[in-house]
């Protein structure tokens, strides 16, 4: 009861101008980010996939005018739009959560898409699906999604390579937690235990509200 009363005041307040960027990307333990931002007291938002189709339609002052309102962010559409958040809320810090390999992200995000029937004939597209991804649900490479994965970390690291004091890598999977993560936002560690976090629960409320017209994370291709 107390939490939630913390987190409805904490939405009321105004937020900072420096901001902190998850730019992982989906099924790297996004989730996880998000709630060490909301313990260490972040005014946070999480995925939205209606703002992601409007970033893919290239209608970004929506969406920047959405960050505006916020402290933290982590996945849909933060992660693919780091270099126009940079540009427009400078002196920003960003978290690249990897997996520990290539492997992994795919077994993570093949289960994922078996879990919500990607490929049934009865899978319904959300509202966003055309917008965000612009193929048909059957038809999902995972091939191309390994490439995906694999190219938006090089990208993400080439970007900041002169600006190592903006940028920090983690990877859960390899024992990373609060420390690096507290250090690098020079906030102290909360004294809890680190808050890994699985997004099935989370999905499975939120696909069921997608097919009905909302938001929901299906993943990145």
């Amino acid at each position: 009861m107390i939490k939630r009363i913390v987190k409805r005041l904490r939405r009321l307040r105004p937020a900072s101008d420096r901001k902190v960027f998850g730019i992982g990307l989906p099924k790297t333990g996004t989730k996880t980010l998000g709630s060490c931002f909301e313990e260490l007291g972040f005014k946070h938002r999480s995925f939205d996939m209606g703002l992601a189709a409007q970033a893919k339609r290239n209608e970004l002052e929506p969406v920047l005018a959405e960050a505006a309102k916020y402290e933290t962010f982590e996945d849909w559409p933060w992660f693919f739009l780091y270099r126009e958040l940079d540009q427009r809320f400078p002196g920003s810090k960003f978290v690249l959560t990897l997996r520990k390999d290539v492997d992994a992200y795919l077994t993570s995000l093949k289960k994922h898409h078996e879990r919500y029937g990607l490929r049934r004939p009865d899978f319904v597209k959300p509202f966003w699906w055309d917008d965000v991804f612009g193929f048909p649900p059957d038809q999902w490479d995972y091939e191309q999604s390994a490439r995906r994965y694999e190219e938006h970390n090089t990208a993400v690291r080439e970007y900041f390579k002169d600006r190592s004091a903006d940028l920090l890598v983690v990877c859960w999977e390899s024992g990373d937690g609060w420390d690096p993560l507290c250090r690098f936002l020079n906030k102290p560690s909360p004294g809890k235990p680190f808050p890994h976090q699985n997004r099935a629960s989370r999905d499975s409320r939120a696909y069921s509200i997608a097919s009905s017209g909302s938001s929901a994370d299906v993943s990145a291709r």
